[in-house]
């Protein structure tokens, strides 16, 4: 495994994954939700779509084994590993300024919509106009029997990590999300530190 890059609280991080390629999204203290993008290198307006993801899955999240597809029902992923034992979720939009407004803060609250555009700057692209839903690790979104949901403390627990194989070339994005409304990053909403490691051909996930 290539040397974990640390992804601070709060902030977001763009790394390129060839076709084949694997990468480790690690949890580190167990109750991060860390919204997840992935771009086609080829074109950004081929993107990772949790709608076609569900409609082609026939399900609300993806688990081990599942493929997640683009908004051109193009295969692009593979959750090859995921110890978290339920599904991530694909429902919750990404926070933006927006609801840090309506909750009340001054402007500049950080944001997984603004640390999406911010990652991907940093490596050159610029960002769609309007972000995708991501794929929310760890995110606990309960989904009752009449189809009302909820936002629950996650029930990741420390080293907790789900790996991703790509099945074409891609630009992945992920955002230690920012929230510390609720309790979507543990009941102190406070947002923690997580990690991603590139690993080697071969390697154990």
């Amino acid at each position: 495994m290539i040397e974990p890059h640390i992804i601070p609280a709060r902030t977001g991080h763009a790394v390129a994954l060839a076709a084949g390629g694997r990468i480790k999204v690690i949890n580190t203290h167990g109750s991060q939700v860390v919204d997840t993008w992935a771009l086609s290198a080829d074109d950004a307006s081929e993107y990772l779509s949790m709608e076609q993801t569900r409609r082609m899955l026939f399900k609300l999240g993806p688990e081990r084994g599942d493929t997640l597809y683009s908004n051109r029902r193009n295969e692009m992923l593979v959750l090859e590993d995921d110890t978290a034992g339920v599904p991530h979720d694909t429902l919750i939009a990404a926070c933006d300024e927006w609801v840090y407004e309506k909750y009340g803060f001054p402007p500049g609250h950080a944001s997984c919509q603004d640390n999406f555009r911010k990652a991907l700057a940093a490596v050159g692209i610029v960002a769609p106009a309007t972000v995708p839903n991501p794929l929310n690790l760890w995110m606990n979104v309960p989904v009752s029997d009449n189809s009302r949901i909820a936002l629950a403390a996650p029930l990741s627990r420390p080293g907790d990590h789900v790996t991703f194989r790509a099945l074409m070339d891609t630009v992945m994005v992920f955002s230690a999300c920012p929230a510390d409304v609720l309790n979507v990053n543990g009941e102190d909403c406070i947002p923690r530190d997580v990690a991603v490691a590139l690993l080697d051909e071969g390697e154990g996930a």
